[in-house]
């Protein structure tokens, strides 16, 4: 038996497809054989008290060889082979800013490979080295005697002189006010001509591993402005160069001048020399980062791109797994829209790799839209339930993903780097064990854990089946590529339990859709609140730059500018386009601990919302039952509220409103919060709390929010008969007639 934690494991090409498309699944399997079938997904975790597991067979694809497929983490550029890199006599140089200068040895620029070349790395004792290895396999070497302390930059070059062997290592600290400690370093190597290999690394080196090359040696930390040259420069030249002097004074002898400060939304690397010796970044490392020479007058690095000329590498960045596909499926031109999944098993184990089937592009078959929040999918995917740090008061169970998103250093957006760093890309071109039916959150109820995200947003789909409901489901990157025409269509459109990620043709798309008469039921909690991109080359790539919100990291000054799209980072609000704005209520607090019920308010009397309570009593609590969060109370977990200040239409009544009977553990979000005091908790901040709302808009439009995350999981107490239940029936009924 294997000792993998997930055995099998896949992950698909798309999340949303069309009838007539066809679907990739690319599988890792530690058995020798799996079988594959489609099934629809309904509903999720059998918990109580719930309906219990839901799944249709649809398809059984058949039986296929498994094999396991590594993950190839760990950024770099890699510059193709040239015959300019096999240079006798050369210099290197460049600024540095390493992060784990001890973790072992990592590659700067290296032209090198285990039968040669040469290399400037960080050794493994943490210092500044030239290695330098012939055509005979002899190795030379010359190391600084000084580690490199985080976050400094250092300005750093090395020189050899093939001639005489003779080898320069140069290393100064230029932050401001750093003690002189630069240091100089010569040895006489006794070395030929270095063997250059077939393509030289900024970020890691070529090595060899079970008798296969292997990229490895990923740098962790920031490289700016690396260049080479075809001769050993002298100590005068190379201080020209620490003072700004350009490359071009030495173009005769200039191999390469990379500038990252071209093309920052893209994963070329420009070559500044007449030999344009340009590179590819490979699994994205962090572009539109500070410089060494970054003075903070300018933020934007559009704005002054020459002060944002290095990119931060990673030793677990990833952009794109490129396993062998196992299998494909042709999507049937009469499947339903709706949640589906290729079903892999082998040996009793199990895995769900979910996909979303959308009507062809420009029809519908029904009046209602599920639009499935894939972005927050993505935020959330692999997240480190046994470590995040909102839930260490909780003692948490570490489960079969858990331990393999570690194993294989997986990350979500809410993660950090080895480094410390905060991850701020996706790629859906992984496995991902949180969008799965099965999974189970941390830290909601007090860190017994219970339903989220995905999983919780199958109780919808369960729910819309048993209440008779015919519907579409679509996807947030069908709204992020189509806009307003794939919701224009539709009588209404409801969002799952957590929308939390949002771009701005999203939003666009929405807010024209609602103008033009559209209804829409906000049916969670925390939604509409990260500014969130797309990358425009690669779709299957987002971006989050975290600050002023409340928020699991926080991007380093000068670093708010998302890289993709060029567009400031951060929370909408901050550029005007509060959540209130669109749904009524926006993010206020959170906690994990306990829930509460609705308490009706004047609002929910008013003749205009008459038919959001009908069959309910006027002093009836709403949601006072258990929910899949294992739980009580439909409000919790992330709770909403209404807020004139912030863009809450002054037409909108509040329905309910749940306050007052939540712990200390909920706090205010820090957005809120100008000076900080013992007046932010559940049990006394008038913020803690989640409003029920309902207004018109133009054009016979409508909107009805929730504000809590944990409502969508107190759907099925009792069978789906319960107030929760009826008032959603209710409205839904009444968004979606002519």
């Amino acid at each position: 038996m294997s000792d993998n934690p997930k055995p099998i494991i896949g992950y698909s090409d798309k999340l949303s497809v069309q009838p007539g498309e066809k679907v990739k699944f690319m599988v890792s399997s530690d058995f020798p054989k799996y079988h594959a079938d489609i099934v629809r997904l309904i509903h999720g975790l059998p918990l109580s008290p719930g309906p219990g597991w839901k799944e249709e067979q649809v398809h059984s694809i058949g039986d296929f060889d498994g094999k396991p497929q590594r993950i190839p983490r760990g950024s770099y550029i890699e510059v193709a082979e040239n015959e300019l890199f096999g240079v006798a006599s050369f210099t290197i140089q460049a600024w540095v800013s390493p992060t784990t200068p001890k973790k072992g040895m990592q590659g700067v620029l290296a032209s090198w490979s285990p039968n040669g070349g040469y290399a400037l790395v960080i050794d493994d004792e943490g210092h500044l080295a030239l290695l330098v290895k012939d055509r005979e396999g002899k190795l030379g070497k010359v190391a600084s005697a000084k580690v490199m302390t985080p976050p400094f930059w250092y300005f750093v070059a090395a020189s050899f002189d093939a001639k005489s062997g003779k080898a320069t290592l140069y290393q100064e600290n230029t932050s401001t006010l750093a003690k002189d400690d630069s240091e100089v370093v010569e040895n006489t190597l006794e070395v030929g001509k270095p063997n250059a290999p077939k393509s030289l690394l900024i970020g890691a080196y070529w090595g060899l591993e079970n008798s296969q090359d292997i990229i490895m040696g990923h740098y962790n930390g920031k490289i700016d402005r690396p260049r080479l040259f075809s001769r050993a420069l002298d100590r005068a030249e190379v201080t020209s160069l620490k003072g700004g002097i350009p490359a071009m004074a030495f173009q005769r002898d200039l191999v390469a001048a990379w500038d990252f400060s071209h093309a920052m939304n893209t994963a070329k690397v420009v070559d500044g020399s007449h030999h344009l010796l340009h590179g590819t970044a490979i699994n994205s490392p962090k572009r539109a980062v500070t410089g060494y020479n970054w003075t903070g007058n300018e933020v934007d690095f559009k704005v002054c791109p020459q002060e944002y000329g290095a990119i931060h590498f990673h030793d677990d960045d990833l952009d794109d797994c490129k396993w062998e596909v196992g299998f494909e499926f042709a999507v049937p031109a009469d499947l339903k829209s709706g949640v589906y999944a290729a079903k892999l098993s082998s040996s009793g184990k199990t895995d769900y790799v979910p996909f979303f089937v959308r009507p062809r592009k420009g029809t519908t078959t029904a009046k209602i839209a599920f639009l499935a929040p894939s972005l927050s999918y993505f935020a959330y995917g692999d997240f480190h339930n046994n470590d995040a740090v909102m839930f260490k008061d909780f003692k948490w169970p570490v489960r079969e993903e858990d331990r393999y998103v570690l194993k294989e250093k997986l990350h979500s957006l809410y993660d950090h780097h080895s480094d410390g760093s905060g991850v701020c890309y996706y790629t859906r071109l992984k496995p991902n064990v949180t969008i799965r039916p099965d999974h189970m959150a941390a830290g909601v109820n007090a860190g017994k854990g219970g339903i989220r995200d995905f999983s919780e947003d199958l109780c919808l789909v369960d729910w819309l089946k048993v209440k008779g409901f015919q519907f579409d489901v679509i996807t947030d990157e069908d709204l992020n590529a189509e806009g307003a025409d794939l919701l224009s269509p539709y009588k209404v459109v409801l969002t799952g339990a957590h929308p939390e990620y949002w771009s701005g043709p999203m939003l666009d798309g929405l807010e024209t859709y609602l103008n033009n008469g559209g209804r829409l039921m906000y049916l969670g909690g925390n939604g509409f609140y990260w500014v969130t991109s797309v990358d425009p080359e690669r779709p299957y790539i987002t971006e989050v730059r975290r600050w002023g919100g409340t928020q699991s990291w926080r991007s380093p000054p000068g670093e708010f500018y998302h890289s993709s799209t060029g567009e400031l980072g951060g929370l909408w609000r901050n550029r005007g386009r509060a959540p209130q704005k669109l749904t009524g209520v926006g993010f206020s607090a959170q906690g994990f601990d306990t829930n509460s019920p609705y308490k009706r308010a004047a609002g929910s009397f008013d003749p205009r919302a008459a038919f959001i309570f009908e069959g309910i009593g006027k002093d009836e609590l709403i949601g006072d039952h258990p929910n899949l969060e294992q739980g009580s109370g439909a409000a919790g977990d992330e709770l909403d509220r209404a807020d004139i200040s912030l863009g809450t239409p002054e037409h909108t009544l509040i329905l309910a409103t749940a306050k007052g009977t939540f712990t200390d553990y909920y706090q205010a979000v820090v957005e809120e919060i100008d000076i900080s005091g013992s007046g932010t908790g559940g049990s006394v901040s008038q913020m803690v709390r989640a409003d029920m709302v309902y207004f018109e808009g133009p054009n016979n439009g409508a909107v009805f929010s929730v504000g809590s995350i944990a409502w969508m999981a107190s759907l099925s107490h009792n069978n789906y008969v319960n107030n929760v239940s009826r008032i959603q029936e209710n409205v839904l009924r009444k968004f979606a007639a002519d």
